[in-house]
């Protein structure tokens, strides 16, 4: 490290963020502390915590990993809501107080998140990150969630709170190969439960460099192209549809390989590199921009990437598909 400093472990982190819950302006809550097999000082720390606030209730058991820890978690909390943090987080004082009021308020959302700010105790964000963190901050109304869910997951874990009957009405956190958050928010999304974020930080993430979703498979491109292809045969693509397909030629390569697959017909595959029009891949003809408007087409799918690539697509949409609506007609999946 540049300053010769070590990141915190855990168990340095842990008394932080649970100073921060029970600091809460809203006082009537429990805190469930699921230790994974923890072999650091995790487990002495929240049992010290646990001795002065009887509201931390601590669960030692075997490591069985995140997703095992979720469900168990789930299982064992009473309340109708779920707050979710990690234990290396801070929440401010009013996110419990300012997130249930508006769960309490409108029956129809099952998740409400808040705002986000990454830190690191050492160095920098990096740029990804920050930039990560503009965008899902800037989804805010339900409108924004139905528009962008595709993108990228629109709820942060750790910032969000949720009804837990919703949740456990749908089986709850699933374990396999692909993200189990991102999988739970399209799940209820696809059952008609509706989000909405604060408009204002709730937590501070410290960002460390073996994060699991830099390091674990499952959150990786096939689990999230997974996951998004869930969505989509629950919902927009529940029967055999016409898809246009704007993608570059990698991109396009697993979502025409999907879609062909689940029997929709893809009436042509959008390309903006010159040299790629007039080819045919899987019997599907590559065009232009310039053919949007003559495409007869149910359904379009943008997977797109590269800084600036979705605000280009979407203004080319703009101007010659004005037909189209985001979130309806035509969704970003990258």
């Amino acid at each position: 490290m540049a300053e010769g400093r070590r990141p915190p472990a855990r168990d340095d982190t842990l008394a932080e963020a649970l100073d921060s819950l029970t600091a809460q302006t809203d006082p009537d809550f429990e805190v469930v502390v699921v230790d994974d097999g923890s072999t650091d000082g995790t487990a002495a720390v929240a049992l010290a915590c646990a001795e002065g606030d009887p509201r931390i209730q601590v669960y030692r058991r075997p490591p069985k990993g995140l997703v095992a820890a979720l469900i168990f978690g789930l299982t064992v909390c009473r309340g109708r809501f779920v707050v979710r943090m990690d234990a290396d987080d801070r929440a401010r004082p009013e996110r419990l107080e300012r997130q249930l009021a508006l769960l309490t308020r409108d029956a129809r959302l099952a998740v409400v998140d808040g705002q986000v700010r990454f830190f690191r105790d050492v160095g920098s964000v990096p740029g990804g990150m920050q930039r990560y963190q503009r965008w899902v901050n800037g989804v805010i109304e339900p409108e924004d969630f139905d528009r962008l869910l595709l993108v990228e997951s629109p709820v942060v874990h750790p910032a969000a709170t949720f009804r837990r009957d919703a949740v456990v009405s749908l089986g709850g956190y699933r374990e396999g190969p692909f993200p189990e958050d991102y999988d739970l928010w399209l799940r209820l999304h696809a059952a008609g439960w509706r989000f909405r974020k604060l408009p204002e930080v709730v937590v501070e993430m410290r960002d460390r460099p073996g994060r699991l979703t830099r390091t674990d498979a499952r959150y990786g491109k096939d689990g999230f192209r997974w996951v998004r292809q869930m969505w989509l045969t629950q919902t927009v693509l529940t029967k055999s549809r016409l898809v246009v397909l704007w993608a570059s030629r990698k991109e396009s390569r697993p979502w025409l390989r999907w879609l062909l697959a689940q029997g929709h017909t893809v009436v042509a595959l959008v390309d903006v590199d010159p040299r790629k029009i007039g080819a045919i891949r899987k019997g599907v003809s590559v065009v232009s921009t310039e053919a949007l408007p003559e495409l007869d087409t149910e359904i379009a799918l943008v997977a797109v990437g590269g800084i600036g690539a979705r605000a280009q697509c979407r203004a080319i949409v703009e101007n010659l598909r004005p037909d189209w609506q985001e979130g309806r007609d035509w969704w970003a999946v990258l």
